[in-house]
Parts: C-alpha cells; structure tokens; sequence
C-alpha cells in the first residue's frame, strides 16, 4: 500500500505501534483477571464482615447498666466456643467465684482456656452458655464501654504510643478526665513517677515509636500507670511479667502489687514464682478446674500445680 501510495509511511508506523499497544494492553488485561477475581472476592468477605450486625453487643451502644462495681466476680457453669471452632469446646461448665479484692491466678497448660476466661469477663465473647457475672449483673446488662472503664487488662506486650509519658498515662481516660494530678497518681502507683522526673522532660519526655526509648520493665509499669487511672474495680493481668529480665521482673511485680491493693486481681502467669503470694490458685486443664487452692494447699496435694512447680527448679 505505501508502494502504490495508498498510505503514508508515518500512517504505517502508527497502526503497527497500535496494534503492538493493543495487544499489550489486552495481554496485560488477561493476565489481571485472576487478581480482579481474587479482590473481588476479598472485598465481599471485609464488607460481609462489616455491614454483619452484633447478634446481643453494641459497642458503641448508650444503652446498658452502668452499676457501680465493687468487684465480685462469678463464672456460672461457663462453656464457650469460639464462633470459627464451633465444634471444640475450650471452656467446659467452669465455675468459680472471686470475691471483691481477691487476688486469684489462673494457670494450667497452653490452651487450657486461661485467655478465654479473659475475653469473656471483658465481653469481648458470650459464652456459649452459662452465665459471667460481675456483682450479680450478667456482663450482657452492663454497658460495654462502662464494664471496660471498671475491667482493665494488661498484657504482655504493651501498646505505647509514639507520644509524650503524660499523654501515654493520660490516653486511659478522656482527655477532659486525665487531670496531671490523676496522672501523676496513677504513676505512683506504677512505681514509674520516680523514674519519670528523673528525666530532662519530665512528664513531658517522648517515648518513640513504640516506647523504643523505654525498657521493657518501663514500658510495662507505664501500661499499669494507664490502667490503673481509670481506677479499675477488676484487674486483669495477662502473663505482664512474661517477657521481662530478672530485674525489670521484680520492678514491675512491685508495680503489680501496688495496683492490686484497691481492687479485685486475676493473674494469668507461667512463671508460677510470681504467683505465690496470690490468695487463691486455679488450675485450668482443657477448660475445667483440675485444682485449686493456695500455692501451700496445692504443693501439699502433690498434684499438677505441684509438678508444674517442680519443672521450675
């Protein structure tokens, strides 16, 4: 066509850049469908998840019971599964009462439902049946926003912001609530107020990212100076020395001591040394009470607590 001059060479190279473009594109196309499928298919399961309405909770409900707590607690022949393991019980008609300012510690092997019991005074779960009572209201009437305001839990990882101490102790409440002088208590409390104005800044001292400026043993007494600003009437205190050193271990112990002394205490440990002074022990094995008792009742049966005890040594 160019001999007889029907087109031009410039019309020529523009339909072969075309043509090459087209089939780019097209190819490209194919080979993007199997990720299109495959978001597609991701996009409806999240929004499946959120437009799913709570069956019995709303977090952010203003409805339920806001009772004044004094720390009584009671599981009521609990059993729970977990909504992805309908079939596996992890708690199994477990009953027990903790009185208000008890100190109670629950031990027994990995997966013997020491964490659920956790999830479910916090209601971040309902159990399958059975009751979890705090003051003689079930945890369903009380309101979900309030029973996390006088229920706090303290992990073994705690969660700093990359903020200054004052607003990482303050974050415990509202920011109109975290007066310095609720701050400052709830530090004391934490054994971390002496550290703190030992600092240049003070109250006023960035943390980093993470609390990549703080030791472990700090990190986690500022953890408890949060928790403990919203005056919690039930501790919750998950393995908090777990993934501590000796030293920072017994800092953060004292620091533990010192919080549990106004309100009710539940202990979830391994290293069995830091649990001896608790008033009662349970043991969990499979999601039932296999003993329980103090620390010198359960080494004078001889039983688990006690072998447990003895793998220590």
């Amino acid at each position: 066509m160019m001999l007889s001059n029907e087109i031009t060479p410039f019309d020529y190279l523009r339909v072969v850049l075309l043509t090459q473009f087209g089939a780019n594109f097209i190819s490209q196309l194919i080979a993007s469908v199997s990720d299109l499928t495959k978001a597609r298919v991701a996009a409806e399961n999240i929004l499946g998840v959120i437009n799913e309405s709570a069956v019995d909770m709303n977090n952010l409900s203003d409805e339920g019971l806001r009772p004044k707590i004094n720390g009584r607690l009671m599981l009521k022949n609990v059993e729970f599964r977990y909504p992805s393991r309908p079939i596996l019980p992890v708690l199994r008609n477990l009953t027990f009462k903790v009185r208000p300012g008890e100190s109670v510690a629950i031990v027994g092997p990995s997966g013997s439902g020491k964490s659920s019991v956790f999830a479910l005074l916090q209601r971040m779960y309902t159990p399958t049946s059975g009751e979890v009572l705090i003051d003689n209201y079930n945890v369903k009437s009380i309101n979900p926003a309030y029973l996390r305001r006088v229920v706090v839990s303290v992990g073994q990882e705690p969660t700093l912001f990359s903020f200054t101490l004052r607003e990482n102790i303050g974050y415990g409440l509202p920011e109109d609530e975290a007066t310095e002088e609720k701050i400052i208590k709830a530090a004391k409390i934490a054994n971390i107020h002496d550290f703190i104005v030992s600092l240049p800044q003070g109250y006023d001292t960035e943390v980093g990212e993470f609390g990549a400026q703080l030791s472990g043993g700090q990190k986690q007494r500022i953890a408890i100076a949060r928790a403990m600003i919203r005056e919690p009437r039930i501790l919750l205190l998950d393995e908090a020395t777990a993934a501590l050193d000796t030293a920072s271990e017994k800092a953060v112990q004292a620091a533990l001591e010192s919080a549990s002394k106004n309100c009710t205490s539940i202990h979830i440990a391994h290293r069995l040394s830091s649990i001896r002074t608790v008033d009662k022990i349970i043991v969990l094995v499979d999601g039932e009470i296999a003993e329980q008792g103090t620390h010198q009742e359960l080494m004078e049966e001889k039983g688990l607590y006690y072998e447990m005890n003895q793998s220590e040594i």
